[in-house]
């Protein structure tokens, strides 16, 4: 008896062998048979009840039982086939103008939220809602097309999972960004000639204050008289990059102990565009012994 007719454009191997699988591994019934057939570019899945099971007591209530579990097993198709296929290729054209070193980046974040989704507590009403729409299709239909099914009856399931590569991508592409403006401060950081050997910084809650290997504050007096008449809108964290650029030292040395609440993101900044040439000093004799000294005005 054939109780479905399994239509399949793309991967149909692929929707084949999962469920195949799911079929497989159904406790209640063993005798769920799948019977491949062809027309044009169309591979379609016959799938058959065994007489020897209909024989057994085939009411309604087996019948409907048996129908919930051909949905559950579509379902779990369904969301494999998501995973592995259907997000490469939402990846592919929302991406295109993307190598494929930047597409497999995005594709790998992709499943990997999608993995952390499915095995949410939260998916389980996902899962459901695509079990009851499978099921209220086969009340009235005996051909079921895949790639249909999945485009008009699971909208709100494809914008979920175009939602997880979107924000994917939007971290990819922020990550990119992050690096390009690293590899940007190195670069001009080799352009400069070093101008002085060593310097300290120490975090202020206004600004981060420059001394020399003597201690001496490092006045920048041109650069303050422009960001007071042009009036910038910099950071302290901006105007210490740019200080520091400029001086190009062969050593610095950063004094964190000076401050409970420094952000982590200049320190990260830092080591990576100074590398070798920067430490940070959590305690040392300057803070015990109070010798920096300003620079005279």
């Amino acid at each position: 008896m054939q109780i479905l007719s399994l239509g399949v454009a793309e991967e149909p191997f692929f929707v084949y062998n999962r469920l195949k699988k799911q079929f497989d591994e159904l406790e209640n019934i063993k005798r769920l048979s799948i019977e491949q057939g062809q027309s044009g570019e169309i591979t379609f899945y016959g799938i058959f009840l065994s007489d020897e099971e209909i024989k057994k007591n085939l009411d309604l209530y087996t019948y409907e039982r048996i129908k919930y579990f051909i949905a559950a097993a579509l379902c779990n198709v369904i969301i494999d086939y998501t995973k592995e296929k259907l997000i490469c290729k939402l990846v592919d054209e929302n991406y295109y103008f993307l190598d494929g070193i930047e597409k497999e980046k995005i594709l790998f974040e992709s499943r990997k939220r999608m993995d952390e989704i499915v095995e949410s507590s939260g998916f389980s009403n996902i899962r459901y809602e695509i079990i009851k729409k499978v099921l209220d299709f086969l009340d009235y239909n005996f051909e079921f097309n895949f790639e249909g099914f999945l485009t008009f009856r699971l909208k709100e399931y494809l914008k979920i999972i175009n939602n997880i590569i979107e924000d994917a991508a939007s971290k990819y592409f922020l990550e990119r960004e992050y690096i390009q403006f690293i590899n940007l401060l190195k670069y001009f950081l080799d352009l400069q000639n070093t101008k002085i050997d060593l310097v300290h910084i120490v975090p202020d809650e206004e600004a981060y204050i420059l001394y020399d290997k003597e201690l001496k504050e490092i006045k920048d007096e041109f650069f303050e008289m422009l960001s007071r008449n042009l009036k910038l809108n910099l950071s302290k964290e901006d105007i210490l990059l740019s200080r520091l650029i400029s001086l190009s030292p062969q050593q610095v040395i950063f004094h964190r102990h000076y401050s409970s609440n420094l952000s982590q993101d200049i320190l990260e900044i830092l080591s990576l565009v100074f590398e070798q040439r920067i430490r940070f000093c959590d305690e040392c004799e300057i803070e015990k012994s109070k010798t920096i000294t300003k620079s005279e005005e």
